[in-house]
């Protein structure tokens, strides 16, 4: 009996002893970021009928799955779902929400019409989905600027705004005086849409410290094709024909006429189908000696970054060809940048680096000073408007020449000087 009262004694005192063990040493339960999450959803949006759409798709998908077979993003496998805007606001903002909250995705990429971007701007602010989007409106990063808490998740990520294009096309004529051309009156043949009233707002008063006299304004809508008549009038009254070209999807068919009728006078400005490297083919050989400017910040014969001429050559292997549009390059950059926001804010200890807010703080991160160079070297301002300049992103001035695209300016990317055609007295 004397045995078992001790007994009990130190099975007491033992249990004793484990209650008043001190708290630190109990085992910590952790959780890892991506604790519950099953996958990345990565959401591409935009026309899927049109060249612009369809390199925004197959770029996101490139990108995915080279992601994938690095791993992932922070170990979880990404899924790519697609949304067509049919450049249409109302579907635009039904299909974002359906990526958004049916198919759940973290982040959407794409876009493409100012119009249409300013209705999805709406659904994002609701949804809160990061949106690295591609329009050119100004009005854009000026929603971020004005109502931020709302507005925030919008980052612009393929091209820069109607501002710069403003500029851009400024510097494209005093380019060509540099050449020894007198341009003294232009001609402007653009699209009948609100990105063009954007740059046109800022170009004409850059026109006119310039002593550059616009001799007509003429806004033509989507599908135009009507263009000999434009051409002959200015023919008889400018020294250049500029095109602001983009909805409109017909420029093959103005450079077309433009090269037919032998106009001497240079076709010059921006014509977004004259970015796409099957442009050439289109035209039948037409489009040579058109100047174009080549937004999104990348040429198919001059890449500007190493993983450009990666990307190229892994597109062309994948797809059999070149992007179809500029827009590829967003779209790529796109997924790689929130890869690497996502990152960043896991190594920094957020306990959700998926978190919109969250990702929102670490993309601001790449600021001027702190750029992400991917196929183009990509930075925010506070506004979320792209970096503009030559060692950002920029619409260079390029040229086609003989079946292929040169840059000719500014000297740092250039790899080619500008040729006249031969109808042009030099």
């Amino acid at each position: 009996m004397r045995k078992v009262l001790v007994a009990l004694v130190v099975v007491a005192l033992l249990l004793v002893g484990c209650a008043q063990q001190p708290a630190e040493h109990k085992p910590e339960v952790t959780q890892t970021p991506t604790e519950g999450k099953k996958e990345v959803v990565i959401g591409v949006i935009g026309p899927m009928s049109l060249p612009e759409g369809i390199a925004e798709k197959n770029a996101a998908q490139l990108a995915v799955e080279e992601i994938n077979a690095q791993g992932g993003i922070l170990g979880l496998h990404v899924r790519l779902v697609v949304g067509d805007t049919k450049l249409d606001p109302n579907t635009a903002m039904t299909e974002f929400r359906r990526l958004a909250t049916v198919e759940k995705a973290d982040m959407i990429t794409g876009g493409f019409s100012s119009g249409v971007m300013n209705a999805m701007m709406e659904t994002m602010a609701e949804t809160k989905t990061i949106f690295l989007a591609d329009a050119s409106s100004p009005a854009h990063p000026t929603k971020v600027a004005e109502n931020y808490e709302k507005y925030k998740y919008w980052f612009r990520v393929s091209q820069n705004n109607g501002t710069t294009f403003a500029w851009d096309l400024a510097e494209m004529i005093d380019f060509l005086r540099s050449k020894g051309l007198d341009i003294n009156k232009v001609y402007i043949i653009r699209d009948e849409h609100i990105w063009t009233d954007a740059v046109m707002e800022k170009l004409r008063p850059l026109l006119e410290e310039r002593g550059v006299e616009i001799v007509k304004d003429v806004k033509v809508p989507r599908g135009y094709t009507d263009y000999e008549q434009l051409l002959l009038e200015a023919k008889d009254t400018a020294d250049l024909i500029m095109p602001i070209l983009a909805i409109a999807g017909t420029g093959d068919v103005l450079a077309k006429q433009w090269a037919e009728l032998q106009i001497p006078v240079l076709l010059a400005g921006h014509d977004l189908a004259a970015i796409d490297a099957g442009f050439y083919e289109k035209t039948e050989g037409k489009a040579n000696y058109e100047i174009f400017l080549a937004d999104g910040g990348v040429l198919v014969t001059a890449p500007p970054t190493d993983r450009a001429k990666q990307f190229l050559e892994a597109y062309k292997a994948k797809y059999g060809h070149y992007p179809e549009s500029h827009q590829a390059y967003g779209a790529y950059d796109a997924v790689y940048i929130y890869k690497l926001a996502v990152e960043e804010a896991a190594k920094a200890g957020e306990t959700n680096p998926f978190d919109p807010d969250v990702v929102v703080k670490y993309l601001e991160k790449f600021n001027p000073e702190n750029p992400a160079r991917l196929t183009r070297v990509i930075a925010w301002h506070e506004n979320h408007a792209l970096a503009w300049g030559d060692e950002f992103v920029r619409n260079w001035i390029s040229q086609w020449q003989d079946g292929k695209q040169y840059i000719i300016w500014p000297e740092n990317v250039a790899n080619g000087e500008l040729k006249l055609p031969p109808w042009i007295a030099q």
